[in-house]
């Protein structure tokens, strides 16, 4: 039975999206025969968590402790000390440079302090294949270490670029941007551990390319997939229609597009006939753009839920909403697939030229809105409201399993 060691900081019971896809190849691969050992961290420090998480079977979990002090700095997890304790945490100029003399020291992120606690759990351990997936990079590094310790293949799986989105100017990454020799440092280190590895993964064909132009080994795409197909038949729609948006609003992300579309059809849809629901920890940015637009009637705000019932929003809605940024127009969002296995359309608002958009295209599932002309963005909601949805064709390749199958045939290969 051939082993794999997989690096990863976020992992079941987090409900943070990072944690989906190790946990969704620990599974497979374990099914698949493999013996799987995850090395993570302990939940309290990937919150917020999901009730009654379970172990699955097959997979040995180590979680260990990380030394974290820019995280403790921004007191965001629990088990830090009270604001009160340390009044100075509550001074922005301290704590931005405290912060900034940190990221000095935290290389190449703020998961450095896992590094030594993870290498200490792993002392004497070998495996056959070690795969880290990044981000954070300290996963990377890890990973490579681990590898060369036990003379293991190593994997690299990136969900997000580390250094393609690192620039001075700021378009990408930092809002501020990073210093030139920040960005050296980070590409030299990259580009060691791509050297290194004997597989890349990506989770998007843009990131896929602009890895395989870095490294002489192989570069895969490996998107994420649907974890249950959708239903034979479209669940119904009743009144209201919903418009379901679940997750974070976070890299510029925005709903404003459908919020202006909502405001030239309230007339034609009003409250009772149309809802903007809401699931996720920037409800009351959300609140304020709808009273900009004047439609803070037509939004249900449901908080911070559960991931599943998150995902069940999706069922019988009119649409599920995805945000790309230009920030992140190399990403395919994880809540795209959970509306495609709800058999929901989907409206995509963000650039036409993002791999997200191409996905939707290709696969028939929805419009793609770019936000440029508000009259446009009504046009196309009212197509989707009026529009009964229908069964896709074409989503076999796309379902978990078949990924799952195909990784395994990857990481076979490299043995």
């Amino acid at each position: 039975m051939p082993s794999l060691l997989l690096i990863t900081a976020t992992y079941p019971p987090s409900r943070l999206i990072g944690g989906r896809r190790p946990a969704r190849m620990a599974a497979g691969l374990a099914a698949r025969g493999w013996q799987v050992t995850v090395s993570t961290l302990h939940p309290r420090y990937m919150t917020p968590l999901d009730a009654g998480d379970t172990a699955t079977p097959g997979v040995e979990v180590l979680r260990s402790h990380a030394l974290m002090p820019r995280v403790w700095l921004r007191n965001d997890r629990p088990g830090t000390a009270a604001p009160s304790a340390t009044p100075w945490r509550s001074d922005k100029t301290v704590r931005s440079v405290l912060g900034s003399a940190l990221r000095q020291v935290e290389f190449p992120d703020e998961y450095a302090g896992w590094l030594p606690f993870a290498l200490a759990q792993l002392r004497g351990r070998r495996f056959d294949v070690v795969l880290a997936t990044l981000p954070p990079a300290t996963d990377a590094v890890i990973g490579a270490l681990i590898a060369r310790l036990s003379g293991a293949k190593l994997v690299l799986d990136y969900r997000d670029p580390w250094t393609e989105t690192m620039t001075a100017d700021g378009s990408y990454g930092a809002p501020l941007g990073y210093a030139q020799a920040t960005i050296d440092r980070h590409r030299a280190l990259e580009n060691r551990i791509l050297q290194q590895a004997a597989l890349v993964l990506a989770v998007t064909p843009m990131m896929a390319r602009w890895l395989a132009a870095r490294t002489t080994q192989p570069v895969e795409f490996l998107p994420n997939g649907l974890d249950t197909p959708p239903p034979e038949t479209p669940p119904p729609r009743a009144l209201p229609l919903r418009l379901v948006y679940a997750g974070s609003l976070a890299y510029e992300r925005s709903l404003d597009s459908v919020l202006a579309a909502i405001a030239r059809l309230q007339h034609a849809f009003p409250p009772d006939k149309l809802q903007l629901t809401y699931a996720g920890p920037h409800g009351a940015d959300l609140r304020r753009a709808a009273e900009a637009h004047g439609v803070a009637a037509w939004v249900d705000d449901r908080g911070q839920l559960p991931s599943q019932q998150a995902t069940a929003l999706y069922v019988g809605a009119a649409a599920g909403v995805v945000s790309v940024s230009a920030r992140t127009d190399y990403s395919y969002p994880g809540k795209l697939f959970e509306i495609l296995s709800a058999g929901c359309p989907i409206l995509l608002c963000g650039p036409q030229t993002c791999d997200a958009a191409q996905l939707v295209r290709d696969l028939g599932a929805g419009v793609i809105d770019d936000g440029a002309d508000p009259e446009r963005s009504a046009a196309l909601l009212t197509e989707l409201l009026r529009t009964e949805p229908g069964v896709l064709a074409g989503l076999a390749p796309w379902l978990a399993p078949a990924q799952v199958a195909r990784l395994d045939g990857l990481l076979r290969g490299l043995l």
